[in-house]
């Protein structure tokens, strides 16, 4: 059995799966995400969001660092940062909202939607350079 919790692959996927479906579950494209990203700036207002855009910027400093030390197991430990980070980001501020009623989408804050983007790409770079597939949905 694989474990979903903790430092593991299974989670850290599971954690990128999650930040892909909240998109989905608004309705938008990456492409539409990335159409809207270049036309406005990604406004940060939350103490979460802030947190979360900082640990996305350490991203070229991570990179720096496992150039020199030659130690790779420093990106699986920011993936699970980026994922702990973004998991109190997420039940901080919501993404989108949900009718009670009819379960449809009624609002969706673009520029958290844009902070999700932004999230799953970064893994997504982190885990191409593992070596680690991703997967859509689990």
């Amino acid at each position: 059995m694989l474990d979903d919790r903790g430092k593991t692959a299974v989670y850290l996927l599971y954690a990128l799966t999650r930040i892909r479906s909240i998109a989905r579950n608004a309705g938008y494209t990456r492409e539409q995400l990335l159409a809207h990203a270049k036309d406005s700036p990604i406004v940060l207002e939350h103490e979460a969001e802030l947190k979360l855009a900082k640990v996305l910027l350490r991203f070229p400093e991570v990179i720096e660092e496992i150039a020199e030390t030659l130690q790779p197991h420093t990106l699986c430990n920011y993936l699970y940062d980026i994922s702990t980070v973004f998991t109190y980001f997420y039940d901080k501020c919501y993404c989108i909202e949900k009718s009670r009623e009819t379960g449809e989408v009624v609002k969706v804050h673009m520029n958290r939607l844009l902070l999700c983007e932004a999230s799953a790409q970064v893994m997504e770079k982190c885990f191409e350079l593992l070596g680690i597939k991703t997967v859509s949905r689990m």
